[in-house]
């Protein structure tokens, strides 16, 4: 499709380098347009905007927060907006990339950041150029710094970089014509999504290689099933993991007010025994409907926060001497949801339970660390749908929360596959180190199928928004690119000294998330259990782990 000489002026005006923005604003306000097109040129509709329904287009800060942004108009192939003048922003939607799979697409002006005047000047931009030539400026910013450190990068690394960059050169050669522009503009993108992400592992790999071992890193996972699971998953859970969470929600423990019943977590306790692994509880206060007794629910925030501390306060004192890590609070960011028979609280109270449940815990036992637990880091679901007034991004939350003197020890993190690739989600981590407190991901999930399954549709949301599992990654999903998500995300966290915990949800699988593939009768481990266990043994420089240290034998994945 050929441009108009409005839109060739700014198509050659976005292939040169623009200057860097004032830090003041200039006072410009007005719409403006944005082009965008799928992998063959044709104008994308609107419905290639949403996953599962929800329109995920959204504008984040540099920090990765997005924000509502009022009057987005989407119609086949445009995207229309008024962008805000007080703050430089990137531009998200997801897409699919053909040869890399469906992703969260970023264009940021080359790392500085869009501004209402620098787009401006820009529009209408078209954004298969724009993904493609700021990841291609992230890529070469990392490919410099990978050199600084004495990272080798690969001859395949250094292919996909190549061929990512001739690409572009022809994007931007294109001139009107606006087929071959999207054409390599889409083939350098898929190539730089690749690069990025081979070129952050081999940094993550050269930084574990150059640091002390770790012998106190928790390798975790969820714990639920432990009482009820048969010996060898009890056995193979722990040949692989020193970590665990079990549950201890005020709805499973207290559905009749004022008659606790702490047998299953007991239970989940009674299995620990004998073995070398350190249990968490979570969480003491989570009011989300399902886990939330109906006593509970709809009431005011002064009988909720007296309540929920009481729940804190028997929980950690009853199990001080058996338990010294605590989810405090769970998502309190985002919780609770009205319209599912719980009353909405502002964020102000959220933060305010939140600092006196941490207080309340402290008291309980002044020796437990406490951990604050979030969801959906990147928060664009919650954000972009017009967020209730108890609904904030995460980091807005902890930054609230060290305004306050929050007193606690641990940021938890929960990171289900929601479309990012592994650059992007090195970025979003690294955000969470400005509070300075340790970092432990405290859920993560990928799936190792695409069969339906009893669960798909209830875990169809994964990282705080609709459809992780529609936006392939690798361009499948199946159990070696699960393998393939879990050592090279697993490999960037353990790199960075803060992390200090990572906790997959969860072992046997809620569909096809887990580690064990059921084979009726018996389990078996997936390629994925194999790749952790390697890459354990080889960071604690245990060497590899046999059937006989883990006195289960280990089937083979084939």
């Amino acid at each position: 499709m050929d441009c108009n000489r409005r839109e060739f002026i700014a198509l050659a005006g976005a292939a040169c380098s623009l200057p860097a923005v004032s830090p003041v604003f200039a006072e410009i306000s007005g719409e403006v347009q944005c082009l965008v097109y799928d992998a063959k040129g044709q104008p994308l509709p609107p419905s290639a905007l949403a996953v599962y329904g929800v329109d995920r287009f959204h504008l984040c800060d540099l920090l990765m927060r997005p924000f509502t942004t009022p009057d987005v108009v989407e119609t086949t192939g445009t995207v229309r907006f008024t962008p805000p003048t007080d703050r430089p922003f990137r531009i998200a939607m997801p897409l699919e990339v053909p040869g890399f799979g469906t992703v969260f697409s970023y264009a940021d002006d080359g790392g500085r950041g869009w501004t209402a005047r620098s787009l401006a000047q820009t529009s209408p931009l078209v954004l298969n150029y724009a993904f493609a030539k700021d990841r291609m400026a992230t890529v070469q910013r990392v490919a410099a710094d990978c050199k600084q450190l004495g990272v080798v990068i690969s001859p395949a690394t250094q292919r996909r970089i190549d061929s990512a960059q001739a690409a572009l050169d022809r994007a931007e050669k294109a001139g009107a014509d606006r087929t071959a522009l999207v054409l390599a503009s889409m083939e350098s993108f898929r190539d730089s999504l690749y690069a990025g992400e081979m070129l952050v592992h081999a940094r993550a790999e050269h930084a574990i290689a150059n640091q002390p071992t770790r012998p106190g890193f928790l390798f975790g996972c969820n714990g639920f099933g432990l009482a009820s699971g048969s010996p060898t998953i009890r056995q193979l859970f722990q040949a692989l993991f020193n970590y665990t969470t079990i549950p201890i929600y005020e709805g499973w423990v207290e559905k009749v007010k004022g008659h606790p019943d702490y047998s299953f977590f007991e239970g989940a306790l009674d299995t620990l025994v004998g073995a070398q692994i350190i249990p968490k509880g979570h969480p003491a206060i989570w009011l989300e409907p399902e886990n939330t007794p109906e006593w509970l629910q709809n009431i005011s925030y002064e009988e909720t926060k007296k309540y929920c501390l009481q729940h804190v306060q028997q929980a950690i004192s009853r199990y001080r001497h058996r338990v010294h890590i605590w989810d405090v609070v769970n998502e309190m960011e985002v919780q609770p949801e009205t319209g599912r028979g719980m009353a909405g609280f502002t964020c102000e109270q959220n933060v305010d339970l939140t600092v006196s449940a941490l207080e309340t815990a402290h008291a309980a036992d002044p020796t437990c660390w406490r951990c604050v637990n979030v969801t959906g880091t990147w928060a664009d679901y919650y954000m972009n749908r017009r967020p209730a007034a108890w609904q904030q991004s995460p980091y807005n939350y902890l930054a609230m929360l060290r305004d306050a003197n929050a007193a606690y020890d641990v940021i938890g993190l929960q990171y289900y596959h929601s479309g990012r690739d592994m650059l992007e989600w090195e970025r979003d981590l690294e955000t969470f180190n400005h509070f300075d407190h340790k970092i432990h991901v405290t859920e993560i999930g990928f799936p190792s199928s695409l069969a339906p399954s009893p669960d798909q549709d209830k875990y169809a949301n994964w990282g705080g928004g609709l459809g992780g599992e529609a936006m392939t990654w690798h361009n499948e999903f199946n159990e070696t690119t699960q393998a393939d998500w879990i050592e090279q995300l697993y490999t960037i966290a353990y790199s960075k000294p803060w992390v200090e915990a990572i906790t997959y949800w969860d072992f046997n699988g809620r569909g096809h998330d887990g580690f064990i593939r059921d084979c009726g009768d018996h389990q078996q481990p997936k390629e994925s259990y194999h790749r952790l266990l390697a890459l354990r043994a080889k960071w604690l420089n245990t060497g590899m782990a046999t059937p006989e240290d883990t006195g289960t034998a280990l089937p083979s994945t084939t």
